[in-house]
């Protein structure tokens, strides 16, 4: 698949290095704790779980074990990533792993009750309009857990607005800004925790109709 050409460009050539050595110990201690945190979000019981930017599908997994009678789906727009994921053993949960990106995900509105997404948002040019699609695939009520690394000491650069950083094609937001931007797309923002390495955890929920 071809990237969205509001996704960075450095995303297919980097995954398909990255997808090597991605379930290393070395960055899989660093995915791992935000991953455990991401669950602790995570409602106790969900019919459908979609993990957008899933990567090597470790979250998926641990998705996949906590509901194990859930429709887990794993998006990613890596074809490589893909691949490493579909090796892993999944238990007796209904899993999909789905090529694609998250400006147009492949599902009816309104589908998924947990959706998460882990330290992949600063590579979307148009953080807006990929949070209305997570908004739009999820369930009066469904839960939001996005984990994204923030600005942090880069808010401190010359000619930084403290918003929104851009190095090259990514992007790396304040957590206010990051926070009114998700409520703009139409999530209710509960809570903002800081993690590991400048990471940030947005808990959110999408509103009743």
């Amino acid at each position: 698949m071809s990237p969205d050409s509001r996704t960075s460009r450095v995303v297919t050539p980097l995954f398909q290095l990255w997808s090597h050595v991605y379930d290393a110990r070395f960055f899989q201690r660093f995915y791992g704790s935000i991953h455990d945190r991401i669950l602790a979000r995570a409602p106790a019981e969900v019919r459908a779980a979609l993990d957008v930017g899933c990567g090597t599908g470790e979250l998926v997994v641990k998705l996949a074990r906590r509901y194990p009678g859930a429709r887990i789906v794993g998006v990613d727009i890596s074809a490589a990533m893909l691949r490493q994921a579909r090796q892993k053993d999944h238990g007796a949960a209904a899993v999909e792993l789905l090529e694609g990106s998250v400006y147009t995900l492949p599902f009816p509105d309104a589908s998924f009750d947990l959706v998460t997404n882990t330290i992949s948002s600063h590579f979307y040019r148009d953080f807006t309009a990929a949070a209305r699609e997570l908004a739009r695939v999820a369930a009066p009520g469904a839960t939001l857990a996005m984990a994204s690394l923030g600005n942090g000491p880069l808010r401190h650069l010359p000619g930084s607005t403290g918003k929104e950083i851009k190095v090259g094609d990514m992007a790396y937001r304040a957590p206010a800004h990051q926070r009114a931007m998700l409520e703009e797309a139409g999530w209710t923002v509960e809570r903002v925790d800081a993690l590991l390495l400048g990471a940030v955890l947005y808990t959110a929920r999408r509103a009743t109709r």
